[in-house]
């Protein structure tokens, strides 16, 4: 499982959603990206993340719409994906962050090799 923190627009057409990505998807560098995600979001989603530029943060394991989260976890990092539809409508999304994740075992303790 990866540790991803995710960006989304929340919109409710799929025509708006495919409008709006088609503004997005030929965006090569990644800080305009960005930027014009946040801008989309603040202005078009229906989601209260909209005021942080539909910043979800790091996602937790069914903590989001499920059909975010399957499709998050299988998207590159830096790349727009959607339209994914859920009974929240649909969603635009971008990873914007990845984090590694190691076998802490189970004390929580990072595992070391005993000599």
């Amino acid at each position: 499982m990866r540790s991803i923190r995710v960006s989304h627009i929340l919109l409710s057409t799929e025509d708006l959603a495919t409008t709006l990505l088609d503004g997005l998807k030929d965006i090569d560098d990644p800080k305009l990206l960005s930027r014009m995600f946040a801008k989309m979001a603040k202005k078009y989603s229906a989601c209260g993340t909209r005021d942080k530029g539909g910043d979800l943060g790091f996602l937790e394991h069914n903590s989001n719409a499920k059909e975010l989260e399957v499709a998050a976890m299988a998207a590159p990092v830096g790349k727009v994906g959607g339209p994914v539809k859920s009974k929240f409508g649909y969603h635009l999304f971008l990873i914007t962050e990845e984090e590694r994740m190691g076998d802490l075992g189970l004390d929580g303790l990072p595992a070391t090799s005993l000599k």
